[in-house]
């Protein structure tokens, strides 16, 4: 039996955080990226109030809708929740999970006929296994099938399958036939009933879009689909095969195939599902390739540079758009060779025009531009902003600019930033929540208007939009009086997305105002605050650098950095905390951070050590051939370059790595331990020496 106490343990709750960090999919991660890290910066701590709220009686904050283009030109519902609500769904489901996987037949099931949304286990922190494996398995049980003699094939889809589970059913089969206890299955109800209901009326009906949890919760009824063909397997000869709701059947003659399609329609309207008619067809098997559109060959015959890669590639996109049905899987493939270029922006934007579900290739063709925005794409975007249907593509786009454009530019998108903000005063048509916050932001930050009127346009927006607002004017170092007025009211808000943005501003932004009374600060501002030494500590005590520290090298430290660092210490000590949370969340950011780190560190070491020789802050690559630095301190100083190095070829700091002219781009993975060991070494070597 599975009780609510299993939901809210502690190392449940903790493991659902990590599932969420580590969810491959990125454009739902995008909307939550700097809230995942302020969390961190407190995790234990900020779990204690989710679990202390679960006994109580959780209750869900509201939710956001915004609206994802798909390829034919309708929409996507996506539902954004506050990072409490992310963790609780996501615990609910690790739960739903094992008891998913502790029926026999379900397991047995995986890789032979279930293939998509496959759980890991209770202890791994990514919670499916890898769809590319899981796909490749499935393209292979359909062409064994086929080469076996089954040469006639039935698809059958649903239409918006998540938007459709009905909650009543939902709730019998985990109280049923996964043994969940009564409470624990109502109160998951319950749970998705607010944050399904909370912008319309109560339907008992559909679940998240865009949550990582949501499609092992759809696996709960869209297995009743392979407890039925089990079934019917006894009577009847044919293949089946399931990849989350796009289900192949097979079989040796059309009788078969067409009469199993009938009795999956039939099966799915007594789940209260509908199929997709325009993806529902039998028919005789001409090309099997074609037919599962298996990816068979690779984009370029011989070996290329990047150079010549991306011209071929503009070439074919250029050839494959003009073909009817376009093969948008190789388009797509070809396009993230491109480099952004004059010659590649007309079919940058013819494929975002015929494909809208491509924004998200084509907003990251944008952000890597390496100069200013040129009319052809700052023409296309300012089209976008202005068609009322394409307002997620416009928010999207509008972010992906904001720092690389023109003058002109600036000029035109504010007045039309101020006129649809206008209009949307009356109408009230903006509904993507993304796409507000931009035309917002450039108010703000090129609007000059005064902190009253800002103050008015803010106040009535959804908390996404709030707390997207305060971490991007910190991130630009701009308006800092509208900074200090958002961190003072956010600091106390219940909303604990805005809390916690309030807090990771604080930390990080160079701006310090004065804030309200510590008692009305929201538990998780406080609980941020507290462990990074801001408030409730003695003005004498022992510095918290050593422990960060520990908590990224895993190597213990007892320096007294306060002595050494002297006026610098409270700085310094604030971006060591930040780095916790970045080290456990975003490498790059980390990096990034680090690189400004070690500038302070030299320029503080070196007064205290002339032999050292000069140092100017803020030219770190400057002691790149110092001998002083290398002489007496040779693992710090490899530390400060190689980290500055990461730093150069990240596209957080540079479009190209200027020594090659290669794009930047993230800082992987496979070398966070290369990083561990040189910060570790570094270190240790600084205070040594110290």
């Amino acid at each position: 039996m599975f009780l609510l106490s299993n939901v809210y343990k502690q190392s449940n709750l903790e493991l659902a955080y990590h599932r969420l960090i580590t969810n491959p999919e990125s454009t739902y991660k995008n909307f939550f990226r700097d809230i995942y890290t302020a969390y961190a910066f407190s995790l234990s701590e900020n779990i204690k109030i989710i679990r202390c709220k679960l006994k109580a009686g959780y209750v869900p904050g509201s939710s956001i809708r915004t609206f994802m283009p798909k390829a034919n030109g309708l929409n996507r519902m996506y539902t954004l929740l506050s990072i409490e609500d992310q963790i609780v769904y996501q615990a609910y489901a690790n739960i739903i999970a094992e008891s998913l996987v502790s029926n026999s037949k379900c397991q047995h099931r995986y890789g032979k006929s279930v293939f998509g949304n496959l759980y890991t286990n209770s202890k791994d922190i990514f919670f499916y296994q890898e769809w590319q494996k899981s796909y490749r398995l499935y393209t292979k049980a359909i062409i064994k099938s086929y080469k076996a003699g089954n040469s006639y094939i039935a698809s059958f889809d649903l239409t918006a399958c998540y938007d459709s589970i009905n909650h009543v059913l939902l709730s019998s089969l985990l109280h049923g036939k996964y043994h969940f206890s009564e409470d624990c299955a109502n109160e998951f109800i319950n749970f998705l009933n607010v944050i399904e209901s909370s912008d319309g009326p109560e339907l008992a009906v559909g679940i998240p879009q865009g949550p990582l949890a949501s499609g092992i919760i759809a696996e709960i009824v869209l297995s009743e689909f392979d407890d039925y063909i089990e079934k019917i397997k006894k009577e009847y000869s044919f293949k089946y095969f399931r990849y989350v709701d796009d289900i192949k059947i097979l079989s040796e003659n059309e009788g078969t195939t067409r009469w199993i399609l009938f009795l999956l329609d039939r099966k799915s309207k007594e789940l209260g599902l509908l199929p997709q008619a325009s993806k529902t067809s039998a028919h005789k098997i001409l090309d099997i390739n074609e037919e599962i559109k298996r990816i068979s060959k690779p984009l370029f015959d011989n070996e290329f540079d990047d150079d010549k890669k991306s011209s071929i590639a503009i070439d074919q996109i250029r050839h494959l758009l003009k073909q009817n049905p376009a093969d948008l899987t190789t388009i797509k493939r070809y396009f993230h060779k491109i480099q952004p270029c004059a010659k590649a922006n007309q079919q940058a934007i013819a494929m975002v025009s015929r494909f809208p579900n491509t924004i998200h290739s084509f907003a990251y063709y944008v952000i890597r531009y390496p100069r200013k925005i040129p009319p052809t794409i700052s023409d296309y975007i300012y089209s976008c902003c202005r068609d009322k249907t394409q307002q997620f593509s416009s928010g999207i786009l509008m972010e992906s600019i904001v720092e690389n454009m023109t003058d002109h530019d600036i000029i035109r998108f504010l007045e039309l930033a101020k006129t649809l903000l206008e209009e949307d005063k009356k109408s009230h048509f903006i509904v993507d929540s993304r796409f507000k916050s931009q035309l917002i932001f450039f108010m703000l930050a090129y609007g000059n208007i005064s902190l009253k009127k800002a103050e008015g346009i803010i106040k009535e927006n959804d908390w996404w939009i709030k707390s997207k607002l305060l971490f991007q004017l910190s991130k630009q170092d701009i308006r800092f009086d509208v900074q200090s007025d958002l961190m003072g009211k956010y600091v106390c808000e219940k909303n604990c997305d805005l809390g916690l943005t309030a807090s990771s501003c604080i930390l990080t932004s160079t701006y310090k105002g004065s804030l309200p009374a510590i008692h009305l600060w929201s538990p998780l501002a406080q609980n941020t605050l507290k462990r990074a030494g801001i408030i409730q500590r003695s003005r004498y005590s022992t510095s918290q650098i050593n422990r960060y520290i520990h908590e990224i090298t895993e190597r213990p430290f007892n320096f007294q950095w306060k002595k050494y660092l002297s006026n610098e210490h409270n700085q310094l000590e604030k971006e060591f905390f930040t780095e916790v949370g970045y080290w456990k969340t975003d490498l790059t950011a980390f990096v990034n951070l680090w690189d400004t780190i070690d500038d302070r560190l030299c320029s503080i070491v070196v007064k205290d050590h002339s032999e050292l020789g000069g140092y100017t802050l803020g030219n770190i690559g400057g002691i790149k051939g110092s001998c002083g630095f290398i002489n007496h301190i040779p693992k710090f100083h490899k530390m400060c370059m190689d980290i500055h190095d990461f730093r150069l070829s990240s596209h957080l700091s540079h479009a190209v790595v200027k020594i090659t002219h290669k794009y930047t781009g993230p800082i992987a993975q496979k070398n966070r331990r290369k990083i561990k060991e040189l910060i570790s070494e570094g270190i240790l070597d600084l205070v040594n020496y110290w």
